[in-house]
């Protein structure tokens, strides 16, 4: 099993202390085992200034860039409702579609996560406890939210096509006479394998993985992690 990240980057853990306690002096870093965590007042900025508080705690996972960091807003202020993109079990927010942050370059950046899924995720419920829309849109609760994310990945409306092009992007390699995920009957050598071969470099067969249990899991409405998330980050 892989150490934790901060255990196998120790100077990387002290790189990170001194940049928080530069761009975010509200929040305080403290290690429990194998976590990270990040406790504190999070200033919702937009340029120089600051236009709202909360306060939170941001759990890093030991396998930081293969696994999405968990917030709260401890304060009270959010109602723990899905309409509000927190999952009312466990009060945990949802600002992000896992696999929409770790396809991206920065998605083992704590400061890059704070700077926009974080932010953003507070503007927007600022915004919203005035009575104004969503500002970045939103996507659907559950399971459709996630398929949203895919119909436009893969550019293809089909359910049963999404969870094809994640089996194949889950395994180990790809076979140019396997049938192509898209449902055309045609050999993959003959169809999309160019576009999976780039679907491939952007997303790991463990990212791949993770998702096809996120999205083949029956538990999609009470304790799921991805119960909603806002579009843009």
């Amino acid at each position: 099993m892989r150490r934790a990240w901060h255990k196998a980057q120790p100077d990387a853990l002290q790189r990170l202390k001194e940049r928080i306690e530069q761009e975010f002096p509200e929040l305080r870093l403290s290690v429990q085992g194998d976590v990270v965590f990040l406790k504190g007042s999070f200033p919702v900025r937009y340029g120089d200034e600051i236009l709202d508080r909360y306060e939170i705690e941001l759990e890093i996972p030991p396998d930081l860039g293969d696994s999405v960091p968990r917030l709260r807003e401890t304060g009270g202020r959010i109602p723990w409702e899905l309409d509000r993109h927190i999952i009312p079990a466990s009060g945990e927010a949802c600002p992000v579609v896992p696999e929409e942050w770790l396809l991206r370059p920065e998605c083992g950046s704590i400061l890059s996560f704070l700077r926009g899924p974080v932010r953003n995720f507070f503007i927007s419920q600022s915004l919203v406890e005035r009575g104004d829309p969503w500002p970045f849109g939103e996507r659907a609760h559950g399971r459709p939210g996630l398929i949203q994310y895919y119909e436009e990945l893969f550019q293809t409306n089909d359910p049963a096509a999404i969870v094809r092009y994640l089996e194949c992007l889950s395994r180990d390699g790809l076979k140019g006479h396997w049938e192509c995920p898209c449902g055309s009957r045609r050999r993959l050598r003959d169809c999309h394998i160019e576009q999976l071969r780039i679907l491939r470099r952007r997303m790991p067969r463990l990212t791949a993985r993770r998702a096809l249990q996120r999205l083949n899991s029956r538990v999609t409405t009470s304790n799921a992690r991805f119960e909603g998330h806002l579009r843009r980050q």
